[in-house]
């Protein structure tokens, strides 16, 4: 499976102030296959940003769970 991946914090439509912003999600791949990069995009897919992936890393080849990432990005 291609990785799929959501953001988690902060929540749609949410209101932030300017400033650096943590973003949140997760993202898994499938087959045991583990996601080793998350590039997020925060303007539609003109720029994009790699995610720092958090928390424990999996057993290669037993990547059964999602992977976290989060990514510390600048509002306007």
């Amino acid at each position: 499976l291609p990785v799929q991946s959501a953001i988690t914090h902060p929540r749609p439509g949410a209101a932030v102030p300017a400033g650096e912003l943590t973003v949140k999600g997760y993202a898994w791949s499938g087959g045991g296959r583990e996601v080793v990069r998350v590039d997020v995009s925060l303007d539609g897919g003109r720029t994009w940003r790699v995610a720092r992936l958090t928390g424990e890393r999996p057993v290669p080849g037993r990547a059964w769970a999602w992977a976290l990432w989060e990514l510390q990005a600048p509002v306007p």
